[in-house]
């Protein structure tokens, strides 16, 4: 068999699914039950929620999501497969709680901030562009929004050589460590790493309600600030935020601890009560949960450290 053969092969049955093997495959697909249902389980898909599945091959994830109430959205790059999917979920077509696209995961047909969650189940393994893919998923997320993906990490393919020979091969096989710091670099916070029995992990991460990608601009009344830097683990990271305070910033809490360092001019901010007059080379921690606001005497530049929330 040449390799030509089996690159057809693969597209045929796994990577772009088509054919009568193809729709019998995804229309019952056994070996995936496990990871639907801990997707289920970890992101919790309700009525307020708009999901995108990528990769959604047969449609029988989001068939459970529309089950609990949520809209969705799905995206495969298999005709066949979209489809497939539009057969089995007709009825939520022609209510308009479901549309279905044939197309790239690199290149989404969505506008920022359209999806609550974003989902990718046994299939991210076949994206040619991962870090592309993941950040085209961040771009579409809607702050606080929540992602999900399950594949297999390397030190499985012994395993899935034996299951399915020369496919596997075929197959790009990712660690965890890769994909969390794919998401972080996308702006996002990686979160848990669990095992799915006998397909890989799940890896799921959150899209902080303020940008949490370096470069990213911050603007609120009277304050505009650009990320410069991150530190700490993608898992836990503080952002390092360069600011500039010319006006009244209204009273608002510290979703998380946060350090405040005057670079140039003065600055009289309120925290827990208690007024401080800070200049250049003063500095200010405001512990979680504490109100407080600001206002500039003279324009002030400032250094921020902490959480992305």
């Amino acid at each position: 068999m040449s390799a030509t053969f089996m690159d057809r092969l693969t597209d045929r049955i796994a990577r772009r699914p088509g054919g009568l093997i193809g729709r019998l495959i995804y229309r019952h697909p056994a070996g995936h039950e496990a990871s639907f249902a801990m997707m289920l389980d970890a992101l919790h898909p309700g009525p307020e929620d708009r999901l995108l599945d990528l990769g959604c091959g047969g449609g029988v994830f989001l068939e459970r999501v529309l089950a609990r109430g949520a809209s969705a959205a799905g995206l495969d790059h298999s005709p066949d497969m979209v489809a497939e999917t539009r057969r089995r979920n007709a009825a939520a077509l022609a209510a308009g709680r479901l549309a279905l696209h044939q197309g790239d995961v690199a290149r989404l047909p969505f506008g920022d901030a359209a999806f609550t969650l974003v989902t990718s189940l046994n299939a991210f393994f076949f994206f040619p562009e991962p870090q592309v893919a993941i950040a085209e998923m961040a771009r579409v997320l809607a702050p606080g929004g929540r992602l999900g993906i399950v594949t297999t990490p390397p030190e499985q393919a012994a395993m899935l050589k034996r299951w399915f020979g020369p496919v596997a091969a075929r197959m790009r096989l990712d660690a965890p460590d890769s994909l969390a710091g794919w998401m972080a670099d996308a702006g996002l916070i990686p979160g848990e790493v669990k095992p799915v029995r006998q397909v890989g992990y799940l890896i799921t991460a959150r899209k902080p309600a303020m940008p949490a990608s370096i470069g990213a601009e911050i603007t609120m009344p009277g304050f505009h600030g650009r990320i410069t830097g991150r530190l700490g683990p993608a898992t836990a990271p503080l952002l390092v935020v360069d600011a500039l305070v010319d006006g009244a910033i209204p009273p608002h809490a510290a979703m998380a601890d946060e350090l405040v360092v005057v670079l140039d001019g003065r600055l009289r901010a309120r925290a827990g009560g208690a007024e401080h007059l800070l200049g250049p080379g003063d500095h200010l921690i405001v512990p979680a949960g504490t109100i407080h606001e600001a206002v500039a005497e003279t324009p002030a530049r400032l250094l921020l450290v902490g959480p992305p929330e």
